[in-house]
């Protein structure tokens, strides 16, 4: 059986992506991204190792800077090696980025960057979240309320 891994990160940049190409010309990004998670005292921040490759690459280098808030989804790759200096096997597990979402922009203006998606397809900016409509009571023990100030809680 086969399986699926999908990753969501929602963060910033810790850095600047890193673009180089491989020998066959393929362009490719590497950049971390914060994750905070607890509160307090017991706030630990996570560091993902992110990697993006051609047309998301192009647009990590343009839009990225470190700091900048951002959501994406990909999945996971371990890769390993031997350290030519003590020869231990080490591995690096990083997220393959499939799509990533620009979250903010100079002024705090909605983002002018695109939703970058690895097959550049035409994302529509993220819709509104509906505002919950209130419905009238149906009778005397029905549990909707007219409004906001009928609300037990």
């Amino acid at each position: 059986m086969s399986g699926y891994i999908n990753v969501t990160v929602v963060g910033g940049l810790g850095r600047d992506p890193e673009v180089r190409s491989t020998p066959s010309g393929k362009k490719i990004a590497s950049f971390s991204v914060a994750v905070d998670q607890g509160y307090g005292e017991s706030k630990k921040t996570e560091w993902v190792n992110v990697i993006a490759w051609e047309k998301l690459a192009d647009l990590a280098e343009k839009y990225l800077k470190k700091g900048k808030q951002i959501a994406l989804s990909g999945t996971l790759q371990t890769s390993s090696w031997d350290d030519k200096k003590t020869g231990e096997k080490k591995y690096k597990t990083e997220v393959v980025a499939r799509d990533i979402t620009f979250m903010d922009s100079p002024g705090g203006k909605t983002s002018d960057a695109p939703h970058a998606t690895r097959q550049e397809r035409a994302v529509p900016a993220p819709r509104q979240q509906a505002v919950p409509q209130t419905r009238a009571a149906t009778g005397p023990d029905s549990n909707e309320f007219t409004d906001d100030s009928d609300l037990p809680f």
